[in-house]
């Protein structure tokens, strides 16, 4: 392709007669003289390319333009279909996550010292209430037991004996056969053996509980959190070093008494209340939500975090709630709705679908309709975490504007 004759003419201009060129500087000259010509050469053909194609080219700028155009048009503007929906959950006044904790919190200790021969749960099981959960030795009480059952048997029958002692002397008292003094031995012995029954009535009550409480039970229903034993542990009731280390048998928590225990920031605790509804979502489970409410506001606040701790009643937990487990709380300005078969009729759409008329009157929304947008007015009715509810003007399967309304006009096509 050879270039203009006007650029030809002026590259030759460039030239330097081989006379006048400096001797020292001839060979650094010829290089720039090269360099320059290349770069003149280059841009001269670019140029009388992008003339000789100019038509083509412009073509293309502009369809890139409107494709361009087009697809920024697309982004701005979204469309969505109308359908009946259930009405939205109140917006959240503030979200903050804790720690879940029980009402409810038991250890489980020995109240007799000894080896542990067999054991009946293990951590996450869940308890009643008197369920058996592990046994100690009890050959020592045992036998103290049988000991305090004969000596009260003992007890009984010499009271017994001294009934029958006190009536013979009673008869010889009638008749003037015994003296008085034999009348006052038989009634004091008699009150003797029955306070003699009666302490090793208590002697024998007390061994029976000490051999009762050999088979360690459970206080409370609930989960078991905790097993700090294994069968041959000897565990100590009494303390001492050590012993408390191994009294312990386990920790339950009841499970149908629930909270979460939250920190707020001292910035926005004058946003919660007593009593404030709330939503519930623990973190091992996102798909579950339970309700509850504030039920505590702590008076104090820690200084070194410069928070205040709030507690949250869990109403109606159920077995995928953990203990010590994280969960996001909501605090809701309204309590959630019972939803009801009405409720779930209602269109609910975006209020930023909603298109303000320029007559003064009711809004409107753009219907995309035949291919091209039609303002249409709307009723509302209840407004609901940034969601309106229509009433009418609208039907399921509509399709409008939700997103980008300001750049939509009247009759503008609907882009595919």
């Amino acid at each position: 392709m050879q270039p203009p004759t006007e650029i030809q003419a002026q590259i030759r201009s460039l030239s330097i007669p081989r006379d006048q060129r400096p001797a020292s500087r001839a060979r650094g000259e010829r290089s720039r003289l090269i360099r320059n010509l290349f770069i003149l050469l280059i841009f001269g053909g670019g140029g009388w390319t992008a003339y000789q194609f100019r038509a083509e080219l412009a073509a293309k700028m502009d369809t890139a333009v409107r494709q361009s155009s087009s697809n920024d048009e697309k982004l701005a503007i979204r469309l969505m279909t109308v359908a009946l929906a259930r009405e939205p959950e109140p917006g959240p006044v503030l979200t903050a996550t804790g720690k879940i904790v029980s009402d409810h919190r038991v250890s489980v200790n020995t109240k007799v010292s000894g080896q542990i021969t067999a054991l009946y749960f293990e951590q996450g099981n869940r308890v009643d209430k008197g369920q058996l959960l592990a046994t100690v030795e009890d050959i020592l009480p045992r036998a103290r037991r049988n000991e305090a059952a004969a000596r009260l048997e003992r007890s009984k029958a010499t009271l017994e004996y001294q009934k029958v002692q006190f009536e013979r002397v009673a008869g010889l008292i009638k008749v003037e056969s015994a003296p008085s003094i034999e009348y006052a031995d038989a009634k004091r012995a008699i009150s003797e053996w029955m306070a003699q029954v009666e302490a090793d009535q208590a002697i024998l009550a007390s061994a029976e509980k000490i051999l009762a409480d050999c088979r360690v039970v459970a206080p409370i229903a609930g989960v078991i959190l905790q097993r700090n034993v294994e069968v041959g542990d000897f565990v100590a009731a009494e303390g001492g070093l050590g012993a408390q280390a191994n009294a312990q048998f386990a920790t339950i928590a009841d499970m149908t008494m629930l909270r979460v225990e939250v920190d707020i920031s001292e910035l926005d605790i004058v946003r919660i209340k007593q009593g404030m509804p709330c939503t519930i979502t623990p973190d091992a489970y996102k798909d579950r939500h339970y309700r509850g409410s504030v039920m505590w506001l702590d008076p104090g606040a820690n200084y070194s975090k410069a928070t205040v701790q709030v507690k949250v009643r869990i109403e109606q937990p159920d077995v995928f709630l953990r203990v010590e487990g994280s969960a996001q709380v909501m605090f809701l300005s309204d309590p959630p709705k019972q939803q009801s078969a009405e409720d779930q009729r209602a269109m609910w759409i975006p209020e930023t679908a909603l298109v303000a008329n320029e007559a003064g009157g009711g809004p409107s929304v753009f219907l995309a309709t035949e291919g091209r947008f039609k303002r249409t007015p709307v009723s509302v009715g209840r407004r609901n975490n940034g969601q309106v509810e229509i009433v009418h003007g609208l039907s399921p399967g509509d399709s409008i504007a939700v997103e980008g309304v300001d750049k939509v006009r009247e009759g503008q096509r609907v882009k595919g």
